[in-house]
């Protein structure tokens, strides 16, 4: 019945017909034994006639509200409802129709000379209309018109009798009528009020139940936790949120614990706020009594809960999970603070302790050092073996050094393969202090003596090391750590696993660095490098058969300045791709240009240095291809000069790069042969035309160097190759040359390296 279309009025209207028909089938049993009583009474003094017809209207009448009666208990609570108004017209209708029966009866059974049989009609009149006042007087227009044709036609026929009793005996009735009218129609009102006032009582419990029905909804279904509490803090109810944030199933399990048992003082003081009337707040770990959550974080806030006296019996707490929250912040923090690959701390960290550490150096004699470790040759496992590999060493490698840091010292990775170490403090002489570092660096290395295993391989790991002492200094964070670099640099120039300690003079060294770079970066914008060629002679004709190009710095401030001085540094920083680009695009330039001479380019190729990172570059073959035919030169032209070191980094890369190249008409030369590895076994499956001998072996040749020179030539004769020796100064190791079969040479001896147009001139 809580149907919100149906109106107030209907309701009351429901209500008074409900109040009606409940009490209708005793009224209609007692106005049938009425009929039949006051039928069997007059019988003797009114004729059959009149009581068969007043009988038969009776007896009617009571079928007919049985009817409707068992119409209305057949329909529907909600029709009803909806259609109390109808039901109730029917029932007046009917009420009036019964008046008017028993009203007739005035006409139809009232003896005329029997004064006794008169007093009984009339009584039964009034104890019928007696028994109908209290359903009737909750309508006073409907009891008014009952009581008007009940009562009506006795008056009318009391005052056409003839007699002073007849006379009184109406005056009589019309009082009681009167009586009854207004005495009913102080009962209705009473009756309506009650229907009124039950039918506010009813709408105020149904929003009431709607409220608390909303409210257990709310509680229950709310995203945040929610529980009660009393004044000796145990729990009395809980939602399911708060259930489901403490991972349990059931709430008895929750209720009935004591908050006191929780060993944060916070928390319990923020749930007694409540009973001095304030509000209470706490954010931060919680777990609830017998809760399984350990990591959970919460912001809660309490409220008091007033009893009917307004009085503080507990309280409410609203709990909202905020451990998503924290735990992205504390990722976030992490993330700022930790390397991501190897979780150990970053760059970030480390010069936050460094910064830290230099401010409480001051004043002290005490030293700490800055260790800066790198990976020897680490670049070329990575591009070997591929970044899954270099990621494994790199987390391998951090987890062991961590491992043996003291508690008071910092590890972090800056980048790629370079880690840092901060030791604190060592010892106020500087002597011991740099043998404490060695001591330190040697243990290390210990650590590493046994090869990583990852992915089923060995690799074997050293360390070049850059190492800065310092105690009060005015250097900052950034300086000091840049010093460390520098100093590794410097280590990683005299052999693997090197250790160097800063000077001021790397420094200034590492300075003259910086700017030669960025000037290479603006020389190559600004055509400041000049091609050179230096011809190359067969070693028994003396006949020109080709050149090898080189390359000159003609710096606007410092003039000339050497390959030597430039080219390491140009590898070292990655500008050598876009170097040797230029120096490409240079050089197929002046090929093209010797091509259309008259006598046509008279030279069997010019040999252009190819650098190990640049060869290995994914797309150099597409790019070489690109100039080629660009300067529609023929490949066969040009030798491509490339390092054993080189090849050796990445063999199989290598070797299907030379083939792709030869296959387009291109031959190979390796360069400095005999100084790196002992690529002998692979010699056989390169795919290259010459070798050419180190000058190192050829200026003030020694018996040893004698020994390798013969034997490279031995190899190339085995293996069909031409060996090219260059550096050749004088006539004795021409002739030394000539005599172990040497097939080609380039040197000072012959010619110096000059421009496209000297030697366009030496070869009319």
């Amino acid at each position: 019945m809580n149907d919100t279309s149906i109106t107030f009025k209907e309701r009351v209207n429901y209500d008074k017909l409900t109040f009606y028909y409940i009490s209708l089938p005793v009224l209609l049993i007692g106005h049938l034994f009425g009929i039949l009583l006051l039928s069997a009474i007059e019988l003797n003094v009114v004729d059959l006639y009149s009581i068969g017809i007043w009988l038969l209207l009776g007896i009617i009448m009571f079928l007919y509200r049985f009817y409707h009666y068992s119409l209305f208990k057949k329909e529907s609570e909600k029709s009803k409802l909806k259609n109390a108004k109808v039901w109730l017209d029917r029932y007046y209708t009917n009420v009036l129709l019964n008046g008017i029966i028993w009203g007739s009866s005035a006409f139809l059974i009232f003896p005329e000379t029997n004064i006794l049989n008169q007093m009984i009609l009339i009584l039964f009149l009034v104890a019928i209309a007696s028994s109908s006042l209290g359903v009737l007087a909750a309508k006073s227009d409907l009891l008014l018109a009952y009581v008007l044709v009940m009562f009506g036609p006795l008056l009318w026929r009391l005052f056409f009798i003839e007699g002073e009793l007849y006379t009184n005996l109406a005056y009589a009735v019309m009082s009681l009528m009167l009586m009854m009218v207004i005495g009913a129609n102080y009962y209705g009102k009473v009756i309506n009020n009650a229907l009124n006032n039950r039918q506010h009582f009813v709408n105020i419990k149904h929003s009431l139940d709607k409220l608390k029905e909303r409210f257990f909804s709310l509680f229950e279904r709310a995203p945040v936790g929610i529980y009660y509490y009393n004044e000796a803090l145990e729990l009395q109810d809980v939602n399911t949120q708060f259930m489901k944030m403490n991972k349990v199933d059931k709430k008895e399990i929750l209720i009935g614990n004591n908050l006191h048992d929780l060993s944060n003082s916070q928390i319990i003081e923020a749930h007694e706020n409540v009973f001095n009337r304030k509000r209470g707040n706490y954010r931060g770990p919680f777990k609830a009594p017998s809760g399984e959550e350990d990591n959970l974080y919460v912001d809660l806030s309490t409220v008091p809960l007033l009893n009917n006296d307004g009085e503080v019996d507990g309280g409410i707490t609203i709990v909202n999970d905020i451990t998503s929250e924290v735990t992205a912040q504390e990722k976030m923090i992490r993330n700022a603070y930790y390397d991501m690959l190897t979780n150990i701390p970053n760059r970030t960290l480390l010069m936050d302790k460094l910064k830290n550490l230099i401010e409480n150096k001051k004043s002290t004699d005490e030293y700490a050092a800055l260790l800066f470790l790198d990976i020897d040759n680490f670049k070329n496992i990575n591009d070997t073996f591929g970044h899954d590999i270099g990621d494994g060493i790199l987390k391998q490698t951090a987890h062991k050094i961590d491992k043996f840091i003291g508690n008071h010292e910092t590890f972090a990775r800056i980048s790629g393969d370079k880690f840092v170490i901060l030791i604190p403090v060592i010892d106020t002489n500087k002597l011991e202090s740099q043998e404490f570092v060695q001591a330190y660096i040697s243990n290390i290395n210990q650590n590493f003596v046994q090869p990583l295993q990852v992915a089923g391989k060995d690799y074997h790991l050293s360390f070049s090391v850059g190492v800065i002492l310092f105690n009060d200094t005015d250097a900052s964070a950034f300086d000091l750590l840049k010093h460390s670099e520098t100093a590794m640099y410097e280590a990683k120039k005299i052999t693997r696993g090197s250790i160097k300690f800063y000077e001021d003079s790397m420094s200034i060294y590492a300075q003259e660095q910086l700017m030669l770079e960025n000037d290479i970066h603006k020389a190559i914008e600004n055509n400041e490098f000049v091609m050179y060629y230096q011809p190359q002679l067969d070693i028994e004709t003396n006949k020109i058969i080709g050149a090898e190009a080189l390359v000159r710095w003609k710096h606007p401030q410092k003039g000339f300045i050497y390959p030597d001085k430039f080219i390491p540094l140009a590898e070292e920083s990655g500008i050598i791709i876009k170097l040797e680009e230029w120096i490409f695009d240079r050089t197929l330039s002046d090929i093209k240009a010797l091509s259309k001479r008259k006598n046509g380019f008279n030279l069997d190729h010019i040999a252009m240095n190819v650098s190990t990172i640049h060869f290995l570059q994914p797309y150099f073959v597409e790019k070489l291809m690109l100039l080629v035919n660009k300067y529609q030169v023929n490949p066969k032209y040009i030798e491509l000069e490339i390092t054993e070191s080189g090849i050796m980094r990445n063999i199989n890369d290598a070797i299907q790069k030379i083939k792709e190249l030869k296959d387009f008409g291109f031959t190979f030369s390796i360069d400095d042969f005999g100084t790196g590895y002992s690529s002998l076994s692979y010699l056989k499956e390169l795919p290259v035309d010459v070798i050419k001998i180190d000058q190192s072996f050829i200026l003030n040749m020694n018996e040893n160097d004698a020994m390798i020179v013969e034997a490279v030539v031995a190899i190339g004769q085995k293996f069909n190759l031409e060996v090219l020796a260059e550096g050749i100064e004088d006539n004795k190791t021409l002739n030394y040359l000539k005599e172990i079969k040497c097939n080609t040479y380039q040197g000072f001896l012959a010619h110096k390296p000059m421009q496209i147009k000297e030697l366009e001139a030496l070869l009319q």
